[in-house]
């Protein structure tokens, strides 16, 4: 009489583990990249955002100091705004100990020209590659 046994080796597992293993380390760093894309986004946005609450207040007072509805920022960027009557720069910092700390794109700023830059960027990348445009 013959009996089968049912159920899996320890090589089968190990192979199975090990495959598993190979995935996530492949997948990972992609993974953590898209998030850090899509918080990018949303600083971006929010700057531009900003950008325009400022532009609508000068176009009705004629300066940009003194301007409110203006955010603090997010839970990965702390956004602070220097304010003269004819200019401003909005300015991105990311926040210490967060996910964003160690971001190749550095920190945002947008002038009231419209320009855009980093700063603290991985040497290389230009603007589109972190704003988006």
């Amino acid at each position: 009489m013959r009996r089968s046994n049912r159920g899996f080796t320890l090589i089968e597992i190990m192979i199975v583990i090990a495959i598993i293993g190979i995935v996530i380390t492949i997948g990972y760093p992609s993974l953590t990249e898209y998030v850090k894309k899509g918080r990018r986004t949303e600083v971006a946005g929010l700057l531009s955002e900003q950008a325009q609450i400022l532009e609508r207040f000068y176009s009705q007072n004629n300066v940009y100091t003194n301007a409110a509805g203006l955010s603090p920022g997010n839970d990965f960027y702390t956004i602070t705004q220097t304010l003269t009557d004819q200019t401003f720069l909005l300015t991105a910092v990311r926040k210490s100990g967060k996910a964003m700390e160690t971001d190749k794109c550095g920190d945002f700023t947008i002038s009231n020209t419209g320009v855009r830059s980093m700063v603290n960027a991985t040497a290389g990348l230009v603007t589109k590659d972190c704003w988006g445009r």
